[in-house]
């Protein structure tokens, strides 16, 4: 099992910022299309405070994210949110998120 899983969206974030900052992103998997950022990671610790920092700089009032950091060592969930030019981050239950999906798993 790898030490933790981030994934998230952003919306609202301008072209020019994207590649602005897409050299510096810690993720494996990034797609952006039509100001959509979508990133995702599974692996070794990184931390994504920077990443965070520069979205709450470059997000336009409209603009919103969600990023949501596993922590599968300690079995902690970190929700990170921008809204309104505002980071708020809080632990969520994992469980919580995990549990109603488990068996859903392979249903269509």
């Amino acid at each position: 099992m790898e030490d933790v899983r981030v994934y998230g969206d952003v919306h609202g974030l301008p072209q020019k910022d994207f590649e602005e900052i897409e050299m510096e992103l810690p993720f494996t998997k990034i797609v952006y299309k039509d100001t959509v950022l979508n990133v995702d990671y599974e692996g070794h610790y990184i931390d994504i405070d920077d990443f965070l920092d520069e979205l709450v700089k470059r997000l336009p009032a409209s603009g919103w994210a969600k990023v949501d950091f596993i922590d599968h060592v300690d079995w902690q969930l970190t929700r990170h949110e921008i809204i309104d030019g505002k980071l708020t981050s809080r632990i969520v239950n994992v469980d919580a998120v995990l549990e109603p999906t488990k068996n859903e798993a392979g249903q269509r």
